[in-house]
């Protein structure tokens, strides 16, 4: 509003002036003319308060216009009558003492009363340096006296313009900085939300835990069905199995490292399924496959191998039970 109140006088100024000073020249050179009674008192009012409408209306339109438009920038067209809704709260004295004695609050009223006394200061400034000139305008002629006092106005609302600019680019910046501050959730709300929207952390670890023991005794069940457990000797173990008529190459029925590697071979001695321990073999098969994955070609001669063994040991073992 102040920067709209600046620009309309500097264009309008020139055009207020110039009626003020005909205004002024017509009640001086009718003076004798004016009827000074009650009634006529009151029509020379009525007279003046129109004509000066007149010529200030344009200054008080633009001001009008530049508020609506500084609400239409900040919020857009919004109406509502949510603040017009009776509520307990606004006349309960603990919230608003709340309310009063906020960090908010304190920081609006002292930023309100910096910018009041920086105003004060400037203001008195511009009229302390125009006192003389002042002055000589009380003898000077009614057409000089106006646009004076417009250039005045003009230095006095320009200073108050700019501190005002440096005062909302600050405060914005401020203001920008505390509203990211206040939105900022703290860790525990962090872990709320994460608990709320992706699940308690503690239980899909929980779940997890279930899945892969299920996952690891279905993969158990199924070492007794291989043909043979490829070692490394101690580290890995990896189960194969391989049966024409289900694929056409072996594949991957169980896998572990460590103490589920030392289970397999387990399980494989209670089912006497023989072991065949390749160090390289078997850090290949645990690296490339999954379970239930085939062998990869590459490595499909070195696992022939370890079947052309286990097929001759069964072989032997018939001819011995013979």
């Amino acid at each position: 509003m102040l920067s709209a109140a600046t620009f309309g006088i500097y264009y309008l100024g020139p055009y207020m002036a110039n009626r003020m000073s005909m205004l002024l020249i017509y009640f001086f050179e009718n003076l004798s003319d004016i009827d000074l009674s009650k009634a006529g008192a009151v029509l020379l009012l009525q007279d003046v308060f129109f004509r000066v409408l007149i010529i200030i209306g344009p200054l008080m339109l633009l001001l009008v216009a530049a508020s609506l438009a500084g609400y239409l920038l900040q919020v857009g067209f919004l109406i509502s009558g949510k603040p017009l809704q009776p509520k307990l709260s606004r006349i309960n004295p603990i919230q608003g003492a709340k309310r009063v004695f906020s960090t908010h609050m304190l920081s609006e009223t002292l930023k309100s009363i910096f910018k009041f006394l920086v105003v004060v200061w400037v203001s008195w400034s511009v009229f302390e340096s125009i006192i003389p000139a002042a002055c000589e305008l009380m003898d000077s002629d009614p057409t000089t006296v106006f646009p004076a006092y417009l250039i005045i106005g003009f230095r006095l609302a320009g200073l108050i313009l700019l501190f005002l600019l440096i005062m909302a680019v600050s405060d914005y910046a401020f203001q920008r900085w505390q509203f990211e501050k206040s939105i900022r959730m703290s860790r525990y709300e962090i872990k709320q939300e994460l608990k709320e929207t992706e699940g308690d952390p503690q239980i899909k670890a929980r779940v997890r835990s279930i899945r892969q023991q299920q996952a690891r005794n279905r993969m158990m069940a199924e070492v007794p069905h291989a043909e043979v457990i490829v070692t490394n000797p101690t580290h890995y173990s990896i189960a194969l199995r391989y049966d024409p008529s289900e694929r056409e190459a072996p594949h991957v029925v169980a896998k572990g490292q460590g103490l589920i590697a030392l289970r397999i071979r387990e399980i494989a001695q209670e089912h006497e399924i023989p072991l065949y321990e390749e160090p390289w073999l078997a850090r290949q098969l645990y690296r490339t496959c999954d379970i239930g994955d085939t062998v990869p070609v590459d490595l499909w001669q070195a696992v022939a191998k370890v079947l052309a063994y286990v097929r001759a040991l069964d072989r032997k073992k018939v001819m011995v039970g013979v």
